[in-house]
């Protein structure tokens, strides 16, 4: 830590402008990672069309008790609401659209290309990893077990699709995303922190509930989701935040008067 000592009359400024750029983007690095998971996703996608669906007889001889974890027998009910799909397919498609509330702030407008980025990078890395692990893992849905979902709808590929909830991923890398780069913007207000943590929280959760009650995923899936999620939307940004290498300047006086001015490095 190096410190300079500067006589009281002399006063520094800084522009807030500077202050509120909180990341270091390297396209040379990360728009080969972006785009290497958007092709991934698109091809885990690709994968999963290509999935085939169950025949009547194989539907008919599944068995609850016998082909579904503990854990999640325990936490999960054979479901099946058609209501509560559609609620959910609102709050999925509605998330993706979420990062573009940040364009409302004058700061972040002023990164927006640096700010879409990161938003790419988190939305096509959660995209992969879904994507791919839907399309090498056959799991039926809760639905399948369930009295009340039509035969045909058993019968579909979509329906081994149960691992991992890929609603509450994409949920939450959004919601979190947001709240993060919100968080980092204006550290300042903590108020400000809380509320869209705990709404991001909120949307993730009621997602994962729709879910569940959808019949669409296990507890065990829609956990696993939201986690990966979670951590995507969080962490990207933060693993391409400047060093804390500012100057920092801080007044005293008594014996003597002056600022003193500390190099972080």
């Amino acid at each position: 830590m190096l410190v300079i000592l500067v006589p009281g009359q002399i006063f520094a400024q800084y522009t807030e402008e500077e202050d509120r750029e909180p990341y270091n983007i390297k396209p040379a690095i990360d728009i080969p990672i972006t785009l290497l998971g958007t092709g991934a996703t698109i091809y885990g996608f690709y994968k999963i069309s290509e999935k085939s669906g169950s025949d009547s007889t194989t539907i008919v001889n599944l068995s609850y008790d016998a082909d579904v974890s503990r854990i999640n027998q325990d936490f999960t009910s054979p479901r099946y609401s058609e209501q509560a799909n559609k609620d959910s397919d609102i709050l999925f498609y509605g998330s993706m659209a979420l990062p573009l509330t940040l364009l409302f702030d004058k700061q972040i407008r002023h990164d927006a290309l640096e700010v879409g980025l990161l938003y790419w990078e988190t939305m096509a890395i959660t995209g992969s990893m879904y994507t791919l692990t839907a399309a090498n893992v056959d799991k039926y849905r809760p639905l399948v077990y369930s009295s009340e979902a039509p035969l045909e709808e058993k019968m579909r590929d979509q329906s081994k699709n149960s691992f991992f909830g890929g609603h509450p991923a994409v949920v939450a890398s959004s919601s979190f995303f947001v709240a993060k780069v919100v968080a980092d913007y204006y550290p300042e207000r903590k108020g400000l922190k809380a509320v869209l943590y705990t709404s991001a929280g909120a949307l993730t959760v009621t997602t994962g509930y729709l879910r569940y009650r959808a019949g669409k995923h296990f507890m065990t899936d829609i956990a696993i989701g939201s986690l990966l999620g979670t951590l995507n939307g969080i962490l990207i940004p933060e693993l391409h935040k400047k060093k804390d290498n500012k100057l920092d300047l801080s007044f005293f006086s008594g014996d003597a008067h002056g600022v003193a001015l500390r190099l972080k490095i």
